[in-house]
């Protein structure tokens, strides 16, 4: 039991390896082990690439023959953008797979585990589910709802502002802070921010490509920045477009000039997409549904207020990351980090289950998850 459920934790330890690169495939990773003994080991490492079953199989060679196989997820047994692990697992002699949980998609969905069985291998389930479902939310939610997982991000001071009145918000939190930031948007398919963000900050929007990783898989990371702007108001050139690794989408509406989304069209690494508007803004479930069929997994949405209001209102928000800067910025007519309808009670207000803090210098982060996606 002790073996079993400590090669389970290094089926999950290896999975996170995976992050940033194998969105909106699920995290996974796998031990091949006897007699507590670790013989192969593996991990998803990239979209398109071996699973973890098969690198850990490898691995193992002929000694994987009567051992058993721990993994975190359970073995696909379709044919995708690779050969399914069951076929694997089987031809290898595996004698028992260890797993926490099925796998959703409906492809699978315990289809794998029925396989096994078919063929003599012995299935355990039950071990280290919780931990096993928290680290693949973000694929959890993309197999049963059908959209991205949505993370909202912004930077505030301590008296809850984003912004002056004017727009400045350069710069709420210090460099260490941003930093992480950076290395955040890699662990993310795409980023999305309001053409007033766009036009007041010029950003950038790139991310850190981890020293960990071998530069080769530099190529693997697919990367999209996503703008909203109703009347295309973006520029030609900026900050925004001068990072070859990404491509931009501009969602835009009818209401945008005709010989300007001819020329966006024919922009290198942009693609234009038409949407209608509510309100004069695009609905946060539409520009969602545009982005699951772009195989976006992971959005992470950073602004401005307008955008994030947009997202939370509409209750499209998975998990809040909020960097509180050491300021006060005392200002009544500076810019909220969430707007929206006024409330008459607390009772109104949605909680946030916190996950997790942390210190950047004199910033503060807290990471949580929205109670209205409990």
């Amino acid at each position: 039991m002790a073996h079993s459920e400590n090669l389970v934790k290094t089926a999950l330890k290896l999975a996170e390896n995976g992050k940033g690169l194998v969105s909106p495939n699920p995290l996974v990773g796998a031990v091949v082990a006897k007699g507590g003994r670790i013989l192969g080991e593996g991990f998803h490492r990239a979209y398109g690439m071996a699973h973890a079953e098969i690198e850990a199989l490898e691995k193992a060679g002929q000694k994987a023959k009567g051992a058993s196989l721990y993994v975190n997820l359970e073995p696909c047994c379709h044919y995708g953008k690779t050969p399914p692990c069951t076929k694997a697992i089987i031809e290898a002699g595996i004698k028992e797979v260890i797993c926490p949980m099925k796998d959703p998609n409906p492809r699978v969905n315990g289809r794998g585990f029925e396989e096994l069985e078919k063929n003599g291998i012995k299935v355990r389930l039950g071990f280290m589910e919780r931990e096993a479902m928290d680290l693949n939310r973000t694929y959890l939610v993309n197999i049963e709802k059908k959209r991205p997982y949505v993370i909202l991000k912004w930077a505030q001071t301590l008296d809850g502002k984003t912004a002056t009145f004017t727009g400045d918000s350069m710069w709420i939190t210090g460099q260490e802070s941003r930093e992480y930031v950076k290395k955040l948007r890699f662990e993310t398919d795409a980023i999305s921010v309001g053409i007033r963000t766009v036009l007041n900050d010029n950003p950038h929007l790139d991310y850190a490509f981890p020293s960990s990783l071998p530069a080769q898989m530099a190529s693997r990371k697919k990367y999209r920045k996503v703008i909203l702007d109703p009347e295309l108001k973006i520029p030609f050139e900026g900050n925004l477009w001068n990072d070859p690794r990404s491509e931009v989408i501009i969602m835009t509406s009818d209401r945008a000039p005709a010989e300007k989304i001819s020329a966006f069209r024919k922009k290198e690494r942009c693609e234009i997409i038409i949407l209608k508007t509510h309100e004069r803004f695009f609905s946060a479930v539409e520009i969602l549904e545009c982005l699951y069929e772009r195989n976006v997994g992971i959005l992470f949405v950073e602004g401005g207020s307008v955008t994030l209001t947009r997202f939370w209102e509409e209750k499209a928000a998975d998990e809040t990351i909020i960097f509180f800067g050491n300021r006060i910025l005392g200002s009544s007519r500076a810019i909220p980090s969430i707007g929206g309808a006024d409330k008459e009670k607390m009772a109104g207000s949605a909680e946030v289950k916190i996950k997790e803090t942390k210190m950047f210098g004199q910033d503060i982060m807290i990471r949580g998850i929205p109670c209205f996606q409990e």
